[in-house]
């Protein structure tokens, strides 16, 4: 009777396992079943058809019942991994896209009236001055904001809507933008900036959800698939760093090559979408994304909206186990941003070449050096999970990161700077900047990847969400202290 309630496909292994007793197969006997790879462990099957309970009902009715717990599918070809790689890398490849993307909007905001390019690249506008700490400003709130929504209230909407949905306006917004590029706006710049301050509070609004949503998702499976998410993230800093510099070598007009470079973003988030769409539909996602109380729906193919944690009373239990790691993503990205890219932009090159120091220095350096040490700092706290979960010396290194802001403020700026040049050469910038990086990268990944495991399996969607949010805030945190830092240089 037990075994008829096991999956077709399973049913003849129960048999096969039944009869080789207290022993498990062989290699060798494994091999002759020649169903290896997907053979589940015998303890999982062998439990149901052991299972000492008075009848089904009385089995089948509790939480921990073995027939309600199915062997796990695996990850073939990390095909998984993969696409949770590259739907990191699509939450902050908007962000990544626009700070890059420095040149085209000087030009575009340029003097009109001055027809030399070498004078209005001098002559700085009113609009030039005032794009980068507002497109910081106007990223980073609408990302809190809806970071935070998506913490309290995200678990009412189901997953698979919340992540397709935002990925879509994202796509459709970053479409607008490419479209942008190839329109003049010499005529109408006021409005031009108007509309792309709004164009960026709306492709934020979106990314926030399709990142909190994401980390959500991620916390549910395995850590190393955390891992490739915030990897992944890292990863849309070096394609969109690398993409500008290799536009700026072959030389092509700014608004020309920014078509390019935006088309690039807009063909990844769709291919993006596309692999969400696809790893959705696998065993080995449902089985992580769906919860036990919703096994049935996930036999037919439908997902489950999870109950635990909803009400204001369970989220704060969730709170409370992982709030220090929560203000420790928070003071990660509060000193990163207060830094990069705002402070980092203002360091001069003191290099002869004038090739390397004015056109080269600033997206090798700042940009494409800390998105590379960034991806490796996250790809190595992947493999080593040094300082153990628990362990204090995580909120240690977190605060030590503090000793990088006064020490890109001693770099060499201009000289109207009132503050002394204590490391002038180039070296002592880019030394700085590969442990800014590396350690950005390392401490928010043991972050994130620590803070689901804090708590029951059942919670770690909600732990997930919350800890996105507070990295929201640790955003808003830098960029707004970025604005006094960058004044006084």
């Amino acid at each position: 009777e037990l075994i008829s309630y096991c999956d077709e496909e399973i049913k003849e292994k129960v048999r096969w396992l039944d009869s080789m007793g207290d022993e498990d197969p062989t290699p060798e006997q494994r091999d002759t079943y020649n169903e290896s790879e997907t053979l589940p462990e015998p303890t999982f099957i062998r439990c149901a058809v052991d299972a000492d309970a008075d009848d089904e009902e009385q089995l089948l009715g509790q939480e921990d019942s073995p027939l309600l717990h199915r062997a796990v599918p695996t990850d073939r070809g990390n095909v998984i991994y993969i696409g949770f790689l590259l739907l990191g890398l699509g939450t902050l490849l908007p962000w990544n896209f626009f700070i890059t993307a420095q040149t085209y909007w000087e030009y575009k905001f340029r003097n009109t009236t001055i027809h030399n390019e070498t004078v209005y690249g001098l002559e700085r506008t009113h609009l030039q001055q005032l794009y980068t700490p507002m497109q910081v400003c106007f990223s980073q709130i609408p990302n809190f904001t809806f970071l935070f929504i998506n913490a309290l209230f995200g678990h009412k909407v189901r997953q698979r809507l919340r992540l397709v949905a935002s990925l879509v306006m994202m796509i459709v917004f970053f479409s607008l933008t490419t479209i942008l590029t190839k329109i003049n706006t010499d005529c109408w710049q006021l409005g031009f900036f108007i509309l792309t301050m709004i164009i960026i509070v709306l492709i934020n609004s979106s990314g926030a959800i399709f990142q909190g949503g994401l980390f959500g998702v991620a916390g549910q499976f395995p850590e190393q698939y955390m891992t490739a998410v915030v990897a992944g993230q890292a990863l849309g800093g070096v394609f969109a760093s690398a993409s500008r510099i290799i536009s700026l070598s072959v030389g092509a007009k700014d608004d020309t090559s920014a078509f390019i470079y935006f088309l690039i973003a807009v063909m990844v988030m769709i291919v993006t979408l596309i692999a969400y769409l696809y790893m959705s539909k696998t065993n080995f996602y449902k089985h992580y994304t769906t919860h036990r109380s919703g096994e049935k729906e996930a036999m037919k193919g439908e997902e489950a909206i999870p109950s635990p944690g909803t009400s204001f009373k369970a989220q704060l239990a969730i709170f409370k186990e992982i709030w220090p790691l929560g203000v420790s993503v928070w003071a990660v990205f509060a000193v990163t941003l207060a830094a990069f890219p705002a402070l980092c932009v203002k360091i001069l090159s003191t290099s002869e070449n004038r090739v390397w120091a004015d056109l080269y220095f600033q997206p090798v350096i700042t940009f494409l050096l800390f998105n590379v040490g960034d991806y490796v700092g996250r790809q190595v706290a992947g493999f080593i999970m040094w300082p153990k979960r628990g362990s204090r010396i995580v909120y240690i290194l977190v605060t030590l990161r503090l000793v990088f802001i006064p020490l890109f403020l001693l770099c060499n700026h201009s000289t109207s700077s009132p503050i002394p040049s204590l490391f002038p050469h180039d070296g002592w910038y880019i030394f700085f900047m590969l442990l800014f990086s590396i350690s950005n990268g390392y401490c928010s990944s043991l972050c994130m990847m620590y803070a689901p495991k804090m708590v029951t399996e059942d919670k770690a969607e909600t732990a997930s969400s919350m800890m996105a949010a507070l990295l929201g805030l640790g955003l808003l945190t830098g960029a707004l202290l970025s604005f006094a830092f960058a004044l006084i240089t």
